[in-house]
């Protein structure tokens, strides 16, 4: 499937690059607000706050449409906290699942009016690191953190749509916010974890080179 989606993004590219009107280039970042979806009572699904990263290419169609291919590190995840209320205190526990990817979304770009734009895309994401934190704590204490490495539970590759609004101003800096729902299975061992799927905001800020 990664190859299919790679000649298929080498021919849309090779067909924008025929009927381009202009190219530009540029860096984004921000924050980004991510939960993994699923089947799984025990997961973690509340958000994980992260960040994200990179450059992109914007090129320009005509005057109300571009193609914008990006490639982002981006931190995703997910949060959980656990609460047991003692008779001598607080007892509390903390998951957090920690997925590294490198992003690759190739975002369409609609111009609503002068610097407003809505963006819809799709995105493929290769995983490059996974990571289970386990965080105890008593009456506000910490006591105990373990870590586990979960490589062995996720998907080397996923696939999400993308959809977001962005503002760019005169001088080449924007700011934009997109949601990408998770639309693959990115449990490797479905058998014991279940479907998952990731979700996340994004918030951010960029500048492109005119």
């Amino acid at each position: 499937m990664k190859k299919l989606f790679l000649l298929a993004v080498l021919c849309l590219g090779t067909a924008i690059t025929m009927n381009a009107q202009e190219f530009y280039f540029g860096l984004k970042g921000g924050t980004s607000l991510s939960t993994i979806s699923g089947e799984n009572k025990l997961m973690s699904n509340n958000y994980r706050t992260g960040l994200y990263g990179g450059v992109f290419a914007e090129v320009v169609m005509s005057e109300k449409i571009s193609i914008q291919p990006e490639v982002l590190y981006s931190m995703l995840g997910s949060h959980e906290t656990y609460k047991q209320f003692l008779a001598n205190g607080v007892l509390s526990n903390e998951i957090t699942i920690k997925l590294r990817y490198i992003d690759v979304p190739v975002m369409v770009k609609y111009r609503v009016y002068k610097g407003l734009s809505v963006q819809a895309g799709p995105q493929v994401s290769f995983l490059l690191d996974s990571q289970g934190e386990y965080e105890t704590g008593f009456a506000g204490l910490a006591t105990g953190t373990s870590r586990t490495n979960l490589n062995e539970y996720f998907t080397d590759a996923s696939f999400g749509v993308n959809f977001g609004l962005g503002y760019e101003f005169d001088s080449g800096l924007f700011v934009d916010g997109r949601y990408s729902l998770g639309v693959s299975n990115i449990a490797q061992k479905e058998s014991e974890t279940g479907e998952l799927n990731n979700h996340f905001f994004e918030f951010g800020v960029g500048y492109k080179f005119l």
